[in-house]
Formats: C-alpha cells, structure tokens, sequence
C-alpha cells in the first residue's frame, strides 16, 4: 500500500511521523528536511536504530511513512484482535492470542506463510489496534474503532488497568555511562572535541569523564573534570557520504580527536585538503577520516547549512587566497564543458541517468546539455536538448566496485546507453547477477563490468543510501 503525499498533506520539519523499516515495523521518526524539488519522493527523518542503541539520518521514501496515529486511551482488546505493539524499540503488527492478569495480554508475532509465531507479554499502554493509513485516511476511523470498543463484550481475567507515571529526571543532564564528546578552551585545542564517558555527576554542572583516546604515561584511560557546557552526546550516525565538496564544513580526525575545518581542495585519491582557522592551518585527509559537520543547538543536531558554512569560509581569508580564480565561480553550479549526467523523465525511462556534457548555461537554473551516448533521428550527431538543474547531476565518483555485489545490494545497471537503478535479488555467478528494476517490475542479468555501486547526489555531495530508499 502507497500512501499518497498529496493526500497526507505537505510535510514540515519538525513533523513527528512514523517510518517502516525493512523488518516491517514502524519506528518514531522526526522530520528534518521535507521534501523537495530534487527529492519530491523522499523525506530526510531522524529516527533510532532497531536496537534502539543510537539516532539514524537518512532519506527515506514517501510509500514508507505515515502519520502517528490518534492516540486510544484505556481501549481493552479481544483475543483474535490485530494489533500493534510496541516490542523490540518498534510498532511491530501482532494478534492477541490470551488476556493475562495486570492489564497485561499474550501477542503473536510473524506467525503468517508457516513461520513459527513468537509470543510475547504486551502491557496494555504498549498495545494500540492495527490500523491502515490508504488515500490519506485512517482505516478503521475513529467512529469505528469506538462502535467496536462498545461492543467488546469478552471479559479479560482479572485485567486491570494501570496508570504509568514517569520518573523524575536527576538533575544531571548526562547519566554516568553516557558517551559524550568533550571540547575544551585551551589554547590549542579549540575548535576540537574527543570521545569520552561520564563516571559521574559531581554538582554544580560538572562532571568527571574519561577520555576514550587519551591515555595517561602509565598507559592508564585519562580521568578529567569537565563543565557541562563543555559537554554534548555524541552525534547521531548519518548515512554514509561518498565524497565531500568543495567549501564543505566537516569534522577531520587529527591528533585523537575531531576538529572542525573547510573542504579547501579536492585531491585525488580519495584525499582532501582541509583548512582550519583554528589554528591557521591546511592539512591533508583520506575520506575515511572526515565526518559531516553536525552542530548541538538547543538539545538537538543541526547538519550545518550551507549559509553558515558560506559565513565560515568567508571569514577564512587564508583559504579564500589559496583556491583558484575558476574556483571561486560558486554560484555555477554545473560550468561549462563539465561531464555531468542527466535524468530523464519521458514514459519508460524514469529513473534512467545518461552521460552528457554541459555546452552553456541558459540561465533560470536552465543548461544546454550535448548526450555522449544519444543521437538525432538521422544519426548525423549527439542529441542537445536544454535541462534544468534538478535534472542534472556531476559524474558519481568511486561508483565502479572492485568487489563483488552483496544480495540486495542497490546498484546502477548500463542499459539502452544509460544508467539504471536496480537491485541485486541474485548472484548467479562469481561476476554475474540478476538485477530488479522497480520502475518496469522486470528482471534482468547483467554482469559485473555493466554495474556500478548506486549513489544519491543530494545537497551537494553523494551519498550511499540504505536499501529501502529505493
């Protein structure tokens, strides 16, 4: 079932939604970002993992999310009634299968197509009625589900009903075990945050931490009292990033901990020179030792937007010196001669991506594009058509994979001279696979050389995205 985004009404950050993951339970989610004119069918949402150990970001498609449902207070339910529990950190769909004493019920679990049903005790505030978000609505409503409750004449044994009260919150912001990251006002080290764990709370906004990467001469973890303010969570794990752009804000591992710099140049390599203005430095990285710059605002992450990354490198002179004359071009998006690659839309090709090169910009967000593997009718030359630049995006880079495809795996098949997304749902051999395209509902074999790993141009840099994005 798909729900239908003009029918759920326009998302808005903030939004408290939830998503279905590929386990087939809703988890709570919050919106960050709505939906927009490059990602019309995708929300980018903060939701916790399904171990309920840390915050996942990540996009994720409009046909898996819905709205929370209407809260039902004090509803008693029947054996034989779907439901949804709240079990294992998630909304996972049972049935109730016998009524326990302490207002608490028996639920079975997975027990469709012969799998053997696992049973669990559900309190009655963790239960809520299976219900169906179709064309905007709820299915049953709420007049419904009230007629029902009237007419529930089974008599639970001895079921009681219990009022949970939660406790009262210490004092202390963090709670000993936590992991944190601590900064400090040193000269030095400004700018820099390391790992650590809260041992304890000591009063008065302080805290004694240990540090995960720092070690005293004698080898032994460094203990250190530190103020609140200089204390924030961890950051929330986002999606991974195939490579990050130029004036990017990031966050570098340096000297055992992470320090907040400016994409100044893009290397070869999978490399990366990164400026910091504290200390009034250049240094090069690899890829796998930079982060997505993440902010702690009022008790929550904040991704730094593109104007306080602008109002950063501005403030940089030393960096603004060292980039090229062309590099400084940043309100071209897509310059000329640039190999980019160019959505289609046309009926029976959506989602495929074709090689192009960028001949002029037309201005309003319009380029004129030259195809590299499309023709005119007579043969006689590359296709030119104009293209707006949500239809057009750089050359993926690191996308050929030198290993072998996992099962399902997300991937773009070369077909018909272009690019389409897909997913590995076999491995018939060592190099060769069946692949499922979504948009035609057909299955077809490619081998290893015509495939490449799948990645998301999204503001501004590619990302891998999770399997059930696609």
């Amino acid at each position: 079932m798909k729900i239908r985004r003009q029918s759920q009404g326009p998302l808005s950050k903030g939004d408290q939604i939830e998503v279905k993951r590929p386990n087939g339970a809703y988890y709570a989610a919050t919106v960050l970002r709505p939906p927009s004119a490059m990602r019309k069918n995708m929300v980018f949402v903060e939701y916790h993992a399904e171990d309920g150990s840390k915050c996942v970001r990540g996009y994720v498609d409009l046909t898996h999310v819905r709205p929370s449902p209407p809260l039902e207070l004090n509803r008693r339910f029947r054996i034989g009634d779907d439901v949804e529990a709240y079990w294992e950190n998630g909304r996972h769909q049972g049935v109730v299968r016998d009524l326990l004493k302490d207002s608490k019920y028996v639920v079975g679990f997975n027990g469709n197509e012969g799998k053997v049903e696992e049973k669990s005790e559900i309190h009655q505030c963790n239960l809520r009625l299976h219900r169906e978000w179709d064309d905007g609505s709820w299915v049953p409503s709420m007049a419904e589900l009230a007629n029902s409750s009237n007419e529930n004449d089974d008599k639970p044994r001895n079921v009681k009903l219990k009022i949970v009260f939660r406790k009262k919150q210490a004092d202390a912001e963090f709670q000993k075990g936590d992991e944190v990251e601590i900064t400090s006002d040193e000269e030095g080290f400004k700018g820099s945050w390391y790992n650590a764990v809260i041992v304890e709370y000591r009063g008065n906004d302080k805290y004694l931490v240990e540090y995960s990467t720092s070690r005293k001469e004698d080898g032994v973890p460094l203990r250190a009292e530190a103020k609140a303010q200089h204390i924030r969570p961890c950051p929330p794990e986002l999606l991974p990033v195939a490579s990050f752009c130029l004036r990017e804000v990031v966050d570098a591992w340096y000297n055992d901990g992470w320090w907040i710099g400016v994409i100044s140049r893009v290397l070869d390599g999978s490399k990366y020179a990164v400026y910091f203005s504290l200390p009034d430095e250049e240094l090069e990285f690899d890829h796998s030792k930079l982060r997505i710059h993440q902010d702690w605002k009022n008790g929550k992450w904040i991704i730094a937007s593109e104007e306080n990354s602008r109002h950063l490198v501005m403030n940089s002179n030393r960096l603004l010196h060292k980039m090229d004359v062309d590099e400084k071009r940043f309100w071209v998006k897509f310059p000329k001669g640039m190999r980019v690659e160019v959505k289609s839309d046309e009926p029976g090709y959506e989602g495929s991506w074709y090689s192009a090169i960028i001949v002029d910009s037309l201005g309003n967000d319009k380029y004129l594009v030259e195809y590299l593997t499309l023709k005119t009718e007579d043969l006689g030359a590359y296709l030119r058509e104009e293209a707006y630049a949500s239809y057009i995006r750089p050359r993926p880079q690191h996308a050929r994979c030198t290993r072998h495809y996992k099962l399902f795996e997300n991937v773009d098949a070369w077909y018909n001279d272009g690019w389409w997304i897909g997913q590995v749902i076999k491995v018939l051999t060592t190099w060769k696979y069946a692949v499922y395209f979504q948009t035609t509902n057909e299955v077809m074999e490619f081998k290893h050389n015509d495939l490449r790993l799948h990645l998301e141009w999204i503001n501004g840099k590619w990302i891998v995205p999770s399997k059930d994005t696609i």
